[in-house]
């Protein structure tokens, strides 16, 4: 009997204590939030490969291009820039390798390229004109 009486009392006991634990907020002071801190994500070193290979063609001119260093501004899905491409033109039956300058023009991985090489022999400006593939 003893130990049903201890259950009995000990369950209203257990609820009061509970309930007391619960209202020790003092209702008089302000509650304070903590803001929200925003989790960023850690930032993890991205090693990637990346190039272009493109070919272009000219007035008795034919360029194999790479990418090189080149500078683009991005807007939505297109950039715009200009590049330094190493080259291997092929002009007189000749491969020749050049460095060429070029506008770009990019959208996703395709680019729109004019590849400039300086003169020839003859005082005449190199130019083509091509289409290149941007691999990552």
């Amino acid at each position: 009997m003893k130990t049903f009486k201890t259950f009995w009392i000990g369950i209203p006991m257990l609820f009061l204590s509970t309930f007391a634990f619960a209202q020790t907020q003092n209702p008089t002071q302000p509650v304070t939030q903590i803001p929200a801190t925003e989790t960023k994500a850690e930032k993890q070193i991205n090693l990637t490969l990346e190039g272009m290979i493109g070919i272009s063609v000219g007035d008795g001119i034919v360029g194999i291009n790479v990418g090189g260093p080149s500078l683009k501004l991005k807007i939505k899905d297109f950039k715009i820039g200009v590049g330094a491409f190493p080259s291997l033109i092929i002009m007189d039956k000749k491969a020749v390798p050049r460095l060429a300058v070029s506008p770009i023009v990019e959208y996703k991985k395709w680019m729109l390229i004019t590849p400039y090489y300086g003169y020839d022999s003859k005082d005449k400006m190199l130019w083509t004109f091509g289409i290149g593939y941007k691999f990552r």
